[in-house]
């Protein structure tokens, strides 16, 4: 199974949650990836994780999927999609900080198309957390490897996470925070902002899985994501726009993923020759270029 861990520690053989280990929480944001979303699920449940899931007004799959795994969360709710996108994860971060961070040590905060891992596939996610959890450490900053959809994809498989095998490492994105102390819980910045206290000084990956079909892909780019970009935040969907060839990846341009080996840290893929770079947009809705500078500054300083 893709994923598995090639060997396990003696010391880690069948650990879970205890007074010496950490209980831990998962939040989804979800929304329009059900395709993918029950994978995420179970890799959060097998890694110890209870789950809150607030939908964004979805109308794929996802609502199945949830009803599936309904007794599974700890929280659920839907919420309308005239709700600000924008408002989405300072509104879910209060949440935390007014009803969780005292129930729970740890929090990990995957976007809903994204597998989180440790350092290395040695153990699995649950085992790196708890090294970091009994750490002086109090956040964990992800290695971001894009998976993507090729001709070499075996279709009869319905899993995304199990029929793609293709990535790269995407280098230059913003930070992935995606992983930390409950206690030091903030108010988040798509979790791109650093938290209170070190950084866990060797990052984790995490596999991101955003274009998993041709179809899905265009769906994605035309409905899912369209309007999404407010001044320099959100930029690629519009650029991806301008050359759908260029979204067409052949297997031999990225690197294979055996589901055992460790992820190769390279980037062999030019992910900007599809995402971009952001243009200056000034409307009464931008996000000020002072704030996203800043918010990196923050991010650089901690590390």
């Amino acid at each position: 199974m893709l994923g598995t861990p090639k060997k396990r520690a003696k010391d880690y053989a069948d650990i879970a949650p205890t007074e010496l280990n950490p209980r831990c929480l998962c939040v989804l944001l979800c929304y329009n990836d059900g395709d993918v979303l029950e994978d995420v699920i179970l890799h959060m449940l097998k890694n110890h994780h209870d789950i809150i899931v607030w939908d964004h007004g979805s109308d794929d799959e996802t609502s199945q999927v949830l009803d599936k795994y309904d007794s599974k969360f700890v929280e659920r709710k839907y919420l309308p999609r005239s709700l600000d996108f924008y408002d989405l994860y300072p509104n879910m971060s209060q949440n935390l900080i007014k009803n969780f961070i005292n129930r729970y040590d740890w929090i990990s905060w995957p976007d809903d198309d994204e597998i989180l891992e440790g350092p290395d596939r040695t153990k699995t996610y649950y085992e790196h957390i708890c090294d970091v959890y009994h750490s002086r450490y109090n956040y964990i900053q992800f290695n971001n490897f894009n998976y993507w959809f090729t001709e070499k994809d075996d279709k009869t498989i319905a899993s995304p996470v199990q029929r793609i095998r293709h990535y790269s490492l995407f280098p230059d994105c913003p930070p992935r925070i995606r992983s930390w102390r409950a206690s030091v819980t903030n108010i988040r910045k798509f979790n791109h902002n650093p938290l209170e206290g070190e950084k866990y000084p060797v990052n984790f990956n995490l596999r991101h899985y955003p274009m998993r079909s041709y179809d899905q892909m265009l769906r994605r780019i035309n409905k899912d994501r369209a309007n999404l970009q407010r001044g320099e935040m959100n930029f690629h969907y519009n650029n991806m726009k301008k050359d759908l060839s260029k979204l067409i990846i052949k297997p031999e341009q990225l690197l294979s993923d055996d589901g055992v080996s460790d992820l190769k840290h390279r980037a062999k893929y030019n992910w900007r020759e599809i995402y971009g770079y952001e243009e200056k947009h000034q409307n009464k809705r931008s996000l000020p270029l002072k704030w996203i500078r800043n918010l990196f500054a923050g991010v650089r300083s901690n590390e």
